[in-house]
């Protein structure tokens, strides 16, 4: 199974003083992890997070790890054991699932930011799409978006092409990626003339154009729900606070994420 979809990485420098101290005994401090808060987020939320993580380090000389990628893969490892902390999903589903299996620290779920679905095409393509239906077209062999059977973003693409009437006539031709950002980056590859992902990650990239936004009427409404996993300590508490603050949305909004 895909583990990691950038791994677990420390966004800031090693060696950072003093620890957490994270409600933990000096022994307990012996672990390298006793001087980390964990984040697992979405992997559209990667410039989000580290943006906060450097605000969090430097107000609490604490190091932040983030895990990012797949929320399904995310919750899949809380669920398996990983370490607790923050998780922020990239849909409401995966974050039912960790309630079901008991692993939410209860009262800890709020939405923090919405976002919208874009078609993309690589910065020199000669033919775009204007709307779901010319993906049937012929001259589209393949379309990449994150995969429709497990990851977010791909269920609300695969939701928007079954509502425009063209899922039928596309899903030979899907390229399903273990993330949205490794859907956009088939198509900035021209791996992909095509790609669904959101708004947001386009946004990022130099390398694709935006042919068209994907009407919110035809998915579900995209929200990505935080929480607390069972066991986090006080630091992951503190972190999962300043994720809520004006300060932290404002990185949410400079990355083009929107209001729940």
């Amino acid at each position: 199974m895909f583990r990691r979809a950038v791994g677990l990485l420390a966004l800031c420098a090693a060696g950072l003083a003093p620890a957490c101290g994270d409600g933990r005994s000096s022994a307990a401090n012996a672990n390298p992890d006793a001087d980390e808060v964990r984040i697992y987020a979405a992997a559209s939320l990667s410039d989000v997070v580290e943006s906060v993580a450097r605000q969090f380090e430097a107000e609490s000389s604490c190091r932040v790890a983030a895990s990012l990628g797949a929320s399904n893969t995310l919750a899949q490892q809380l669920h398996e054991g990983a370490a607790p902390g923050v998780f922020i999903s990239a849909s409401t589903e995966w974050v039912d699932k960790l309630e079901g299996w008991g692993i939410v620290e209860p009262g800890s779920r709020v939405d923090l930011a919405g976002n919208a679905l874009v078609v993309v095409v690589p910065r020199d393509a000669t033919i775009r799409p204007a709307n779901l239906r010319d993906l049937a077209d012929a001259r589209y062999p393949r379309l990449a978006l994150a995969d429709p059977a497990a990851v977010p973003a791909g269920k609300y693409a695969k939701a928007a092409l079954e509502k425009a009437g063209v899922f039928g006539d596309v899903r030979s031709r899907i390229v399903a990626a273990q993330d949205v950002r490794t859907a956009l980056a088939y198509v900035e590859r021209g791996e992909a003339p095509v790609g669904i992902v959101y708004a947001t990650d386009a946004a990022t990239s130099d390398k694709v154009d935006v042919a068209f936004r994907v009407p919110s009427e035809l998915h579900p409404r995209i929200v990505y729900p935080m929480v607390l996993v069972k066991g986090a300590g006080p630091r992951a508490r503190e972190l999962h606070a300043l994720l809520q603050t004006p300060e932290a949305w404002a990185a949410f909004e400079e990355a083009g994420f929107v209001k729940p």
